[in-house]
């Protein structure tokens, strides 16, 4: 199972629970919504597609299907930002 973190070359802050990242090859500033930020914050340690299904879970009282589904596809789209990284 891959497992995620932040991109380490990013630098990002937590502004009244929207996360604001700004990744280095292109200098963009990325406003997250509020999923993608407790993801983010998560993501401070490695975290699986799992451990965001559960998050989202648990915040949003989802069902388990569709965490799984909406967490994988955050993830993976944070990684083609260059957001976070596979560690």
């Amino acid at each position: 199972m891959q497992r995620y973190r932040r991109n380490p070359q990013t630098a990002g802050r937590v502004i009244e629970g929207q996360a604001f990242i700004v990744t280095p090859d292109d200098n963009k500033l990325h406003t997250l919504n509020g999923a993608a930020t407790q993801l983010w914050v998560l993501a401070a340690k490695e975290i699986t597609s799992e451990d965001a299904a559960t998050a989202l879970c648990e915040e949003y009282e989802i069902d388990r299907e569709t965490a799984a589904r909406d967490a994988t596809a955050c993830l993976d789209d944070m990684v083609a930002r260059q957001i976070l990284v596979v560690a």
